[in-house]
């Protein structure tokens, strides 16, 4: 009995032995087609990505030629009313902020340096794709431009010497430079520019002198007969005799460069605090007629 027990026992075993062989054969057969399909795999992968690729290609080229087609289309069935009304659609924004990063170089992807670029400069501040003249076309570019200086409003800060800068330089590099269409700017002005008795001038910097305030509106007399100029001044005071202070100040620097702009055929607005309407035609001696 014992040997018929020890024989099945032994065939059991057999039996686990080539269970387990033909387990671990499969499985090996199972891996290596596994790693087949994964190779097989792999190249669906790069293939489909090859092909994107030339196919976004493709439809990039084809997109950027049926917009050209479409600008010169525009420029030549449209009158000149309607293409404006194109052009304000496409470009005016309400306000466009002017600073000194707006003339900053931009970074070169290959070198890594920052130089002066024309289209990097242009995909930084006016991104949409109707900005580029390979897109649209030159002179559809150049006359969508010419709608965006003429009928945008730029506006300033204390940054003396940016206004005229931003109306002499061609930055678009169209063939004229701005001061020739801008027909509206605004310039935001602040009392903690040059008060020194404000704490946040003194945090913020060495407070600068009153002189830089008109250094600011420097500029503004190159513009084109007719334009608009509004300057916004904000007080920062403690007390009303500082407030009266800073009025002073306002008085002798900007006052008599707004009326000489004035008398040079520009339209010119002062406004304090945002409610206070200054008439540039008064002219008192002791502090400023509101």
């Amino acid at each position: 009995m014992s040997t018929v027990m020890m024989l099945n026992k032994e065939c059991k075993g057999h039996a686990l032995h080539d269970h387990a062989i033909q387990t671990h054969q499969a499985l090996c057969k199972h891996r290596i087609r596994a790693a087949q399909l994964q190779r097989e795999l792999d190249s669906l992968r790069k293939d489909i990505a090859t092909s994107s690729i030339a196919e976004q290609d493709a439809i990039a080229a084809f997109a950027q030629a049926e917009c050209a087609q479409l600008c010169n289309r525009v420029m030549s069935q449209l009158p000149r009313e309607l293409r404006d009304m194109i052009f304000q659609h496409l470009s005016l924004t309400s306000t466009k902020r002017i600073n000194r990063e707006y003339f900053r170089s931009t970074l070169d992807p290959e070198t890594r340096m920052h130089t002066y670029d024309t289209a990097r400069w242009r995909a930084t501040h006016y991104p949409e794709h109707f900005w580029d003249p390979n897109n649209v076309g030159k002179e559809f570019h150049v006359e969508m431009i010419e709608n965006y200086l003429r009928a945008s409003s730029f506006s300033f800060g204390d940054d003396d010497g940016l206004i005229e800068r931003f109306l002499d330089t061609d930055q678009f590099k169209i063939g004229f430079s701005p001061k020739e269409l801008v027909s509206k700017i605004e310039i935001h002005l602040n009392a903690m520019t040059f008060d020194r008795s404000s704490c946040i001038g003194y945090f913020f910097g060495c407070p600068t002198k009153p002189e830089r305030l008109q250094a600011a509106l420097d500029g503004i007399l190159a513009m084109k007969l007719g334009a608009s100029v509004c300057v916004h001044f904000t007080t920062q005071a403690k007390d009303e005799e500082q407030k009266e202070e800073q009025m002073r100040t306002v008085r002798r620097t900007l006052i008599p460069k707004l009326q000489e702009a004035k008398a040079a055929g520009l339209v010119v607005r002062m406004l304090i605090d945002k409610t206070v309407d200054v008439d540039l035609n008064v002219f008192c001696k002791d502090g400023l007629p509101i």
